[in-house]
């Protein structure tokens, strides 16, 4: 079960549920190899992951492993590790090893994973190479979706991964979506994608990814399988993926490779470690290597996993702060291929972004790159901006700014390196009705003529409007955006969009200050996070607030709040 608890970009913040546990994602599954005897679980659950992962068949060809793991009871006993657990099938294994083999079957696969005691689990899938022919492909896609199906009668109620392949065909990995999503799985897996990282081949990868999110249900978690490298995290995150995995913190240990947030560094050219963690902060760069080999390896493993574990932290913080999209525009220019891709996102995939993206933030836009100049915030500015008159200043990259919109989000709310604010005096009448059109279309301020403004002595800015007694609504101090009343909502019916609840109770409920949970609200119009609305029951509002879930996951997601209500029909005698 998924919750939305926060969002920027098409990142989101949210509350996975697997049975009696729970996980905050964006989250990265750390893999754990039991066969692998020089790396004590011990130190990897000293960093405090909060997802492991393991592989069924890694641990099935070892006979004393796959023993000593039943005999303890299961992989909980066996890692002394009371959270969640995710059993990968191993598709990717047997293909990187060449070890594809009939005796690994998809039963045999299933039945090992949940003796195994994991809570998630994967089906055996067919690895689609990108070397593959179309018509292998398919194949491919075909069987996957075939076995998909089969997994499900076999675990029953259990948590099941849905994994999506295709390859390098994007219409194969719309069907292979659209025969995951028959099979009703609890989370999809987007496969097949790890050749093209390990070829810097990011710009596919985005292309693959969003392909994948714009044909799957926005209800569910979206793993990319594999990605494990932190400076792939903010990207992904921004374009959708919830969850990542991958062994790369010990397989750069391996290689004596120092893994950062910018790429990676042989530890052989190290003078200094740029890392404050509990490893490097131990230690200097030269008695690092001085150290013998296994003893480096195992230094690093701990290291490359505290910066693996600190970035993705960093993402959900972004994410929280509203600063994601410039985190990934920071990580991106680490490496060319990287700069590539968000660019690629960016102009190719726009219009997709500003289906997620929330209308306000409490951060301001921070222009750090051309990229900057197509990102949805100034998409949606651009667009918005035709809805009002007046006369204007330009501001790159926003172009023609009413002067009316000054301090609205995000113009008055930007920092564009060598831009200096215009001295233009508005009128509290002009800032008004710039505003409301703004906000909810042309001819918004026409209702609000005979409106009396109060304005702010100190600052001068707008504070609220007013008809008689009747408070229509303020003016909001962090983006200028006009926050209405019931009062004010009825003023701006058709324009103003809105949610719906058809059973008397939720409205009676509403009305007297409740939340608008989603599986009660029905959207009437196409709602953007962030957007002020009004809550209906019949032709009545009964309540008006910010909308927190567009209204396509309105439909989808089965917990959660819908929109937070800030005024309700209480005050009025409902």
């Amino acid at each position: 079960m998924l919750e939305l608890l926060d969002r920027d970009a098409a990142g989101r913040l949210c509350s996975l549920t697997v049975g009696k546990k729970k996980i905050k994602t964006p989250e990265i599954a750390v893999v754990v190899n039991p066969n692998i005897k020089t790396l004590k679980i011990d130190d990897v659950i000293g960093a405090k992951p909060n997802l492991l992962i393991t592989n069924a068949y890694i641990i099935n060809r070892n006979s004393q492993t796959i023993s000593d793991i039943k005999t303890s009871g299961g992989l909980h006993n066996y890692f002394k590790w009371p959270g969640l657990i995710y059993t990968d099938s191993g598709t990717f294994q047997q293909f990187s090893h060449s070890t594809e083999s009939s005796e690994w079957t998809q039963e045999l696969s299933i039945k090992t994973q949940m003796e195994l005691g994991s809570e998630i689990i994967t089906p055996l899938d067919r690895f689609v190479l990108l070397t593959d022919t179309k018509s292998e492909a398919r194949k491919k896609v075909l069987e996957t979706a075939e076995r998909l199906g089969k997994a499900r009668s076999l675990v029953g109620e259990r948590f099941l991964v849905g994994p999506i392949q295709g390859g390098k065909f994007t219409d194969l990995r719309r069907l292979s979506c659209k025969l995951t999503v028959k099979e009703q799985p609890d989370l999809f897996a987007i496969g097949g994608i790890v050749p093209l990282m390990e070829q810097y081949r990011f710009a596919e990868l985005a292309d693959i990814i969003i392909t994948c999110k714009q044909n799957l249900p926005v209800g569910k978690p979206v793993h990319a399988f594999g990605a494990g490298h932190p400076m792939l995290f903010s990207l992904l995150a921004a374009i959708g993926c919830d969850l990542f995995d991958s062994a790369m913190y010990s397989l750069a240990a391996r290689r004596s490779a120092f893994l950062t947030v910018s790429g990676t560094l042989p530890v052989s050219e190290l003078s200094e470690l740029p890392c404050s963690c509990k490893v490097c902060s131990g230690i200097t760069a030269l008695e690092l290597k001085s150290l013998e080999k296994q003893e480096l390896e195992n230094m690093l493993t701990i290291h490359n996993l505290n910066i693996t574990l600190a970035e993705i932290k960093t993402v959900r913080e972004a994410i929280r702060g509203k600063w994601l999209w410039e985190l990934v525009q920071q990580r991106c220019r680490a490496h060319p291929a990287l700069l590539e891709a968000l660019r690629f996102v960016l102009k190719t995939h726009g219009k997709w972004l500003l289906n997620f993206e929330p209308v306000s933030k409490k951060s301001a836009f921070q222009w750090l790159g051309e990229e900057s100049d197509w990102r949805p915030e100034v998409l949606r500015a651009q667009d918005w901006l035709h809805r009002v008159c007046g006369k204007s200043f330009i501001k790159p990259p926003f172009g023609k700014i009413p002067v009316g919109l000054k301090t609205v989000y995000p113009f008055g709310q930007s920092l564009i390196p060598g831009f200096s604010e215009p001295r233009v005096k508005t009128k509290p009448n002009e800032v008004l009705s710039a505003t409301l059109n703004y906000q909810f279309g042309s001819g918004s301020d026409k209702r609000f003529k005979k409106a009396e403004i109060e304005v702010s002595r100190n600052t001068g800015r707008i504070r609220r409007i007013w008809r008689g007694k009747e408070l229509l609504g303020t003016m909001r101090p962090s983006d200028g955006f006009f926050i209405p009343t019931i009062a004010g909502a009825e003023l701006l019916k058709g324009k103003i969009k809105s949610y719906a609840v058809k059973d008397k109770e939720v409205a009676e409920l509403i009305a007297a200050g409740k939340d608008l949970i989603s599986k009660f609200a029905i959207p009437k119009d196409k709602i953007f996070a962030g957007e002020q609305i009004s809550i209906k029951y019949g032709k009545r509002i009964v309540a008006v607030g910010e909308a927190l879930l567009t209204s396509s996951e309105v439909r989808e997601f089965k917990r959660g709040i819908a929109a937070n209500l800030r005024n309700s029909a209480k005050n009025t005698g409902f």
